[in-house]
């Protein structure tokens, strides 16, 4: 007998009906809080999608399904079911090797890579070697969303990327906190966790996704001896980054969110168009 793992209703396995009701009745809320475009050329399937997403995920913590419907968390909602279905077309026409597991050290190894900015072509390849579905999606207009990270049933985790903002520095900082989550909070990735970081959060898990992503690219010993901090010279941000080994835009990105200065450094960080890099015209 065939399973059909995005549908609990299938052959194959049982539902509560109640609850899948209750789940198809708050995606059907979600899509109608969403522009017309924004459902895409099949809004069924996708309507089928997101109420089996929030029927998987109706008894974890941080569930969507105990979102408010506005157009932020109907966006979000939506969003992450586009990503999980990339990421199950990908399972399905690619062999992705079984993941064994991410270490503190591995994350450290993976941001060395933000030094040529060509190979954001290719993160994508060097996480499927270890096991990590990385999925690049626009996010939805209003939706208020910079990444996603959550485990497939096979226990391949997978990380989505809306590219909401096409700052380098915006783009490392969000791969880096999605990856501690894998790294930190493996048994919370059975439902989705998604990440605004424009928002404050005081969740203890967001804090220490924050810390390890930072401390991952820019160790703190290293980075109190930054002279940039000081000096606020694109001179002594470049020099620093070559010599630890990053790309520079991380560091001034850095400097700039932990000053609360988003004036300086303001030609270095906007050189470079993720968006435009991975999406092509932006």
């Amino acid at each position: 007998m065939i399973e059909h793992d995005d549908f609990p209703l299938s052959p194959g396995s049982w539902a509560d009906s109640a609850a899948f009701y209750a789940a198809f009745l708050k995606a059907e809320e979600f899509l109608a809080a969403l522009p017309a475009k924004a459902r895409g050329d099949n809004p069924d399937r996708l309507l089928h999608k997101v109420a089996c997403d929030l029927y998987a995920s109706r008894d974890q913590p941080g569930s969507l399904m105990r979102a408010a419907a506005g157009a932020d968390e109907a966006g979000a909602a939506v969003w992450v079911s586009k990503v999980r279905t990339l990421a199950q077309w990908l399972c399905a026409s690619t062999q992705v090797p079984a993941f064994a597991g991410l270490s503190k050290e591995d994350l450290q190894t993976i941001s060395k890579t933000s030094v040529d900015v060509a190979k954001l072509h290719v993160l994508d390849d060097v996480l499927l070697e270890r096991g990590i579905i990385l999925v690049h999606e626009r996010a939805i207009p209003g939706a208020k969303v910079d990444g996603v990270v959550f485990k497939l049933k096979g226990g391949n985790p997978v990380i989505g990327m809306s590219l909401r903002y096409a700052r380098l520095d915006h783009y490392w900082f969000t791969l880096m906190h999605e990856l501690s989550h894998v790294v930190l909070h493996s048994a919370l990735l059975n439902s989705p966790i998604v990440d605004d970081l424009d928002a404050d959060s005081q969740e203890l898990v967001e804090k220490q996704a924050n810390k390890l992503a930072a401390d991952s690219m820019i160790p703190s010993h290293l980075w109190r001896t930054c002279p940039a901090r000081a000096s606020l010279k694109e001179a002594d941000i470049k020099r620093f980054a070559a010599e630890i080994g990053i790309a520079p835009h991380i560091a001034a990105g850095r400097l700039r969110r932990e000053m609360g200065r988003h004036d300086v450094f303001t030609p270095l960080v906007n050189s470079v168009n993720v968006r435009e890099m991975l999406f092509g015209q932006d």
